[in-house]
């Protein structure tokens, strides 16, 4: 019986509940897939405590999960290039029921999965592969030679842009917690600085020699990203993603003033504004991610647990207790 674990209203973790559902059918450019794995992101336990910004929160009950992987099990009218049976990863919007057994997925946001990959791997790529891939590539530059500055680097999307920085032939810079710097070594981190020990700033100033980074990836903000525009090169770009500290803290205009001599700029990064915007482009940058899962490129850290235990999946990631990705998996 297809079933699906939803948010039935707002609070702690125990507030998810599975739940028997009906199996949807797709419409015209959709495939319905059947999930084995999927993935569980901060924006799932923001929902679910109900702290979604005013006008984003989508309604109750809901079933969270934006990224998984499994079984094509129906072709909408128009669908080409997959057939039932196929092995496939996805990344859906807000709604498209992860933690569920069934997903309709537009066929732009569905890509094969090689036979060597099991799913729980498959999930854990979309959301982190395709933001740090864009951040890095689209909106960054990124090539060989070029320097980046990777925040919060022992998370999802740090470890795949420390990979990805790697391959490309870029200095990657690492900033984590003094419990992960390991970790971040591991990713392929050139250097890597401890923030709770050490001054970001000063470390990265005295690794590049004075001239600074090309690249910043910043999911904290706050105060973080003055000190991003202390370090950023000339011409050089800071790219922001999350809000983990809050907003930007200090004068927008005073910070970007201070180094108007070096043409700086800031580029802010929503992956579901070119999920959206550009389907198509998105698709065959997925398909790229993927074909650097298969060669060994991306080597997500992945913990699975049983669908059943999705709570524990959100407690986990709350407390920080996590490197690399959770994935549930879904019998």
């Amino acid at each position: 019986m297809p079933f699906a674990v939803e948010i039935t209203q707002t609070g702690k973790p125990d507030v998810l509940r599975e739940t028997d559902k009906a199996t949807p059918t797709p419409d015209a450019g959709e495939i319905l897939i059947r999930n084995k794995a999927g993935a569980v992101n901060f924006i799932d336990t923001i929902i679910r405590r109900g702290e979604m910004p005013e006008g984003m929160m989508p309604d109750l009950p809901h079933i969270p999960g934006v990224e998984g992987a499994g079984l094509v099990e129906v072709l909408g009218e128009g669908v080409e290039g997959f057939s039932v049976g196929d092995r496939v990863a996805w990344m859906g919007p807000i709604g498209a029921g992860g933690y569920g057994t069934h997903s309709v997925i537009a066929a732009p946001y569905v890509t094969r999965l090689a036979e060597t990959k099991d799913f729980e791997t498959a999930a854990a790529i979309p959301v982190n592969g395709m933001t740090a891939y864009h951040m890095l590539v689209n909106l960054g530059g990124a090539m060989a030679g070029k320097s980046v500055l990777v925040h919060a680097a022992a998370g999802g999307v740090g470890t795949m842009a420390l990979q990805i920085a790697k391959h490309l032939g870029m200095t990657a810079i690492a900033s984590t917690s003094t419990d992960k710097v390991g970790y971040a070594k591991d990713q392929g981190a050139d250097h890597v600085i401890d923030y709770r020990t050490e001054n970001v700033t000063e470390r990265v100033m005295e690794i590049t020699g004075g001239c600074g980074v090309d690249l910043t990836l910043n999911p904290v903000s706050g105060e973080s990203l003055k000190s991003d525009f202390d370090v950023l090169a000339p011409l050089g770009t800071a790219v922001l993603f999350g809000f983990l500290a809050g907003p930007p803290a200090g004068s927008f205009a005073e910070d970007l003033a201070k180094h108007f001599q070096k043409s700086v700029s800031v580029r802010v990064s929503d992956i579901y504004t070119y999920f959206v915007n550009r389907p198509d482009q998105f698709s065959a940058d997925m398909a790229t991610v993927f074909d650097l899962l298969e060669t060994g490129i991306l080597r997500p850290q992945v913990t699975a647990l049983p669908i059943a235990q999705a709570a524990e999946a959100h407690r986990r990631l709350e407390a920080g207790e996590t490197t690399g990705k959770l994935v549930l998996s879904i019998d």
